[in-house]
């Protein structure tokens, strides 16, 4: 049987099927509802969505995957939702249609703003409510097999959740096939960041995915074959990609320093946000930032320094040779293990509160373990360290002195480690950004971190779907916030490397370019795609381009520009 659909991720796989379908609730229905019964049964399903949502999020491999689940979390934590479905139950309503209500008043509200960034918010709404249901009904939000004996590699279902998408990986699967989905589904984006090959809209019947058949997909072509004949697996064998390793299977020459048309090497690194290193990552020029709060998400802020130490020198490993920047722990606000969260829940604003490298000035000691682990990592490895949400020169001082009390503390033992490691810092807030010349002639190099930086430029909370539309690098005062940090940077001759989310959009890089900088940091799976774009640039297009884009006077004009 041969099918086609919507091509969402390239990628030739020959697999076996694991049939996916909902089970189903595995409640009784009863007549009556009662009140505080109902009220429990909705709380237990919320707390349970929340903390198997976080454990999800702190185990994804990808940005993407992290940044739309934390988006989901805070629907879920949103009062408007949960009162609205209290005053239901109270009414006399069942959990599940009260979730339905309000779920559909909730859309209502986001489709009737006008907003096309809310009203594209109704697919991370629908996801919430049907994890809390099945959560409700017995389910698992994670993948199962509908038939235990099913160990297949290529998912068929009608349709999967982000949060079940991002289980992928630690369940190997090597391909996706769904009856549902679209192009620009947040299941698509976050395929298509893992790499993982996958079809959309395929009109398959469930009899004909039973029994662990095998299967080919072409996420190129979106052509789908069950029950393949021998001529049709040989003709797709040879294109066939063991591992899903598109990029480093196919495009050897990606691994390659990568310079613009007129001989500007800009360096191409990756973001890694697990002690996983993908080996896609092998086709970087290095890590332009490594997020080590990922080793602080299950437990508490205590982690061994031998253990801290071994992952740090085995993430670098894995660059052989090229450099690899640690930042040190970034946690508060939403990021963190529960324990931390839960303490700070009464907070009015934990997004401005003990986050990055304040919490960590805080807790001196906690630090200056962690910044012994990634100097004794260094030994024989270039790695450099990277300090988060600085806001002030005399944090950065501070900062260095500590780092320097550890110096001495591991000589004093005879420890050695790297003497020329580097001290850099995150410019991701309005304060870094107005003393970025003092920052500049105090630290060896700048990483613009464009998600919060522009959640903290705009006042406008990136985890709440209603300002949205707000926090994004095509925001004019944004874009000249990246100037004057590049500017400041310039001035003393230090480098500037992008690596939030903006520095994977192919409209923007050049504009970056254009104001200097020199170094993108991206999810590993965007590494050749984003050389790519760069080898089509010359530098003096770029300057040009930025130059209109600065004088743009709102975000309409400047994607006009950019288009």
């Amino acid at each position: 049987m041969k099918y086609k659909g919507l091509p969402i991720k390239d990628g030739i796989v020959i697999g076996r099927i694991r049939a996916r379908f909902a089970s189903g609730s595995g409640e009784t229905k009863r007549e009556k509802a009662d009140a505080d019964f109902e009220r429990m049964r909705f709380f237990d399903a919320l707390l349970e969505y929340e903390s198997s949502m976080k454990t999800i999020a702190s185990e994804s491999s990808t940005k993407e995957g992290k940044d739309i689940i934390s988006a989901q979390i805070m629907i879920s934590r949103d009062p408007v939702l949960s009162d609205e479905v209290l005053e239901l139950i109270d009414s006399g309503m069942f959990a599940e249609d009260a979730i339905e209500e309000a779920c559909r008043k909730y859309a209502d509200i986001l489709n009737t703003s006008g907003d096309e960034t809310l009203i594209a918010r109704n697919e991370d709404l629908e996801e919430v409510k049907n994890g809390i249901m099945s959560l409700m009904g017995g389910e698992s939000g994670t993948l199962q097999n509908s038939d235990p004996q099913d160990d297949g590699d290529v998912i068929f279902a009608d349709r999967l959740s982000a949060a079940q998408i991002v289980s992928c990986k630690a369940e190997k699967v090597r391909a996706i096939v769904m009856r549902g989905g679209s192009e620009a589904s947040h299941a698509a984006v976050i395929l298509r960041s893992m790499g993982i090959t996958s079809v959309f809209g395929v009109p398959y019947a469930p009899d004909d995915v039973s029994g662990n058949k095998e299967c080919i997909v072409d996420g190129k072509s979106g052509v789908v074959i069950i029950d393949p004949t021998a001529e049709e697996k040989n003709k797709y064998s040879g294109k066939y990609i063991p591992e899903v390793k598109p990029v480093v299977s196919i495009k050897p020459a990606a691994a390659e320093p990568v310079k613009t048309k007129d001989g500007t090497e800009i360096g191409v690194l990756c973001n890694i946000s697990s002690g996983d290193v993908p080996d896609e990552a092998a086709l970087a020029d290095g890590a332009g930032l490594v997020r080590t709060e990922f080793l602080f998400m299950t437990g508490d802020l205590n982690y061994p320094e031998n253990e801290q130490e071994e992952i740090y020198a085995r993430i670098a490993d894995s660059f052989a040779g090229k450099n690899t920047v640690i930042r040190t722990m970034d946690v508060g606000g939403d990021k963190g293990p529960d324990s931390l969260l839960e303490s700070e829940s009464h907070v009015d604003n934990p997004a401005l509160g003990l986050r990055g490298i304040r919490r960590s000035l805080l807790d001196p000691d906690g630090f200056m373990v962690q910044v012994k682990a990634i100097l004794k990592a260094s030994k024989g490895r270039n790695i450099d360290i990277m300090l988060p949400m600085v806001t002030s020169l005399s944090e950065v001082i501070e900062a260095r002195h500590l780092i320097e009390g550890c110096r001495y503390e591991l000589g004093k033992h005879g420890i050695s480690y790297r003497e020329d490691i580097k001290l850099g810092c995150m410019m991701e807030t309005p304060a870094a950004v107005m003393c970025a010349k003092e920052l500049a002639r105090e630290v060896d190099f700048f990483s613009i971190g464009t998600n919060d930086l522009s959640q903290y430029i705009m006042c406008a909370d990136r985890g709440n779907p209603a300002l949205s539309g707000y926090v994004t690098i095509y925001q004019p005062a944004v874009l000249r916030a990246v100037r004057q940090i590049c500017d400041a940077a310039l001035s003393v001759g230090i480098p500037v490397t992008v690596c939030g989310e903006a520095a994977s959009d192919p409209c923007i890089i050049p504009v970056f370019l254009g104001l200097g900088v020199r170094n993108l940091s991206v999810s590993p799976y965007k590494i050749a795609e984003i050389k790519k774009t760069v080898r089509g640039l010359t530098m003096s297009s770029c300057r040009s381009l930025a130059s209109l884009v600065l004088e743009a006077e709102t975000v309409e004009r400047i994607k006009e520009i950019l288009k």
